[in-house]
């Protein structure tokens, strides 16, 4: 859909964040007894959801316990979200500094080809952002249902700082989506002027 922007990466996240148990109070246990070893199958789900839960919330110390107890740092939910992409939607970047000092991959995609950058990058998360350029994060992948780039997020929402991080790290700002539009295009759509004139003048 043309001009989609990442209000639908919001909508989807918190969506499956806090469903995908057979209750609540499922996802509830798992939050107050962190795995201590080997995840019962019966379990995992919830554990999953509760890994993830912490991630997205901040929960830095409940991210901790269940890697110290063994937990995969790259274990997918069922969109084949990771916690990185999770910390880096809301820009926990204690998080995901300590999620990629556990080998979390920076450039893996969910279901929907979505990156970790380009969820931080749909909020404003500057920090994140530049954390994740920082351990090698492609700025220029695209995602597999419209070719959005973490650019085309950051305009579309209007992040200046965000806009302006992905650009020190060389983010191609004439890449173009599906429907042939680029990140400036997304910026003049939303009333983003000031972000359209900082692409424009980045364009060869």
């Amino acid at each position: 859909m043309k001009y989609k922007t990442a209000i639908a990466v919001v909508l989807s996240i918190l969506l499956i964040a806090f469903t995908g148990c057979n209750t609540r109070s499922e996802s509830k246990k798992g939050v107050e007894n962190p795995v201590t070893g080997e995840v019962q199958a019966a379990d995992t789900a919830a554990v999953i959801i509760s890994f993830h839960e912490a991630a997205l919330n901040g929960q830095i110390n409940q991210v901790i316990k269940l890697l110290n107890g063994g937990f995969d740092v790259d274990i997918r939910d069922e969109d084949g979200r990771t916690a990185l992409m999770y910390a880096a939607f809301n820009g926990h970047t204690e998080i995901l500094k300590k999620l990629i000092e556990r080998g979390a991959q920076v450039n893996l995609r969910d279901n929907y080809g979505r990156t970790a950058l380009m969820m931080a990058s749909s909020g404003p998360n500057p920090a994140a952002v530049k954390l994740l350029l920082d351990h090698e994060a492609a700025p220029d992948l695209a995602d597999a249902e419209e070719h959005f780039t973490a650019l085309m997020y950051a305009a579309a929402e209007g992040h200046m700082d965000v806009v302006k991080v992905l650009l020190s790290f060389r983010a191609n700002p004439e890449l173009k989506d599906v429907d042939g539009d680029d990140a400036q295009a997304f910026a003049v759509k939303n009333g983003h002027k000031e972000i359209a004139i900082l692409l424009q003048s980045y364009k060869k």
